[in-house]
């Protein structure tokens, strides 16, 4: 059974928003509710975030071939690769997949990309690890903060060293610890990253 519920935010021209209805399933919007209240958001805020990943990653990402997987199995077949092999799958991921990531989502692989976009929609819906970027000294830092141990921290490691490499052309210091990897690199003088 269809139940029609309207959201109505009234269209303010500075923050962008505009008035949408919508016709959803009684049963969802019934859980909408319920989550809004565990979750302690309106139910428009849950409806405008859902939306907003649909269109910035789920949309993408089916048809890219992501698929969804327990996070101990993707542990488990880290685990079973050597430190080396590891190495080996972040290098061919930064090098080929990330590529190929970037001009699928975005039509262009291009520095901008490689340091805001790409990191932000993987750790924001990939869930992978926590980003956090800064400009220090005339040099960029991101940090990819995880807790999956010391084999994604080399994985991870590869990954930025063939990015910086193949796509930024910039060198780049990365370093590696247990859960977390740091890379500090400077900016081509042209690009201008702003951190939120």
């Amino acid at each position: 059974m269809k139940c029609h519920v309207a959201f109505v935010e009234s269209a303010m021209e500075e923050n962008g928003t505009v008035t949408r209805t919508i016709r959803i399933d009684r049963h969802v919007d019934d859980l909408l509710r319920r989550l809004s209240g565990q979750e302690r958001v309106s139910v428009n805020h849950l409806v405008n975030r859902s939306l907003r990943k649909f269109v910035e990653w789920d949309n993408f990402a089916d048809k890219f071939g992501v698929i969804s997987m327990p996070t101990a199995m993707v542990l488990r077949m880290m685990e079973s690769l050597s430190d080396e092999q590891a190495r080996e799958l972040g290098s061919w991921v930064g090098s080929n997949l990330v590529k190929e990531f970037l001009t699928f989502w975005f039509k262009e692989v291009s520095v901008h990309n490689v340091l805001t976009e790409y990191p932000r929609l993987t750790a924001l819906y990939g869930r992978a690890f926590e980003y956090e970027e800064r400009q220090e000294e005339g040099r960029w830092i991101i940090v990819l903060k995880h807790s999956a141990g010391r084999k994604w921290s080399v994985f991870y490691g590869a990954l930025l060293r063939a990015l910086f490499e193949d796509v930024a052309r910039r060198d780049a210091t990365v370093e590696e610890t247990e859960n977390q990897v740091v890379a500090r690199f400077a900016l081509p003088p042209e690009i201008v990253v702003s951190v939120p």
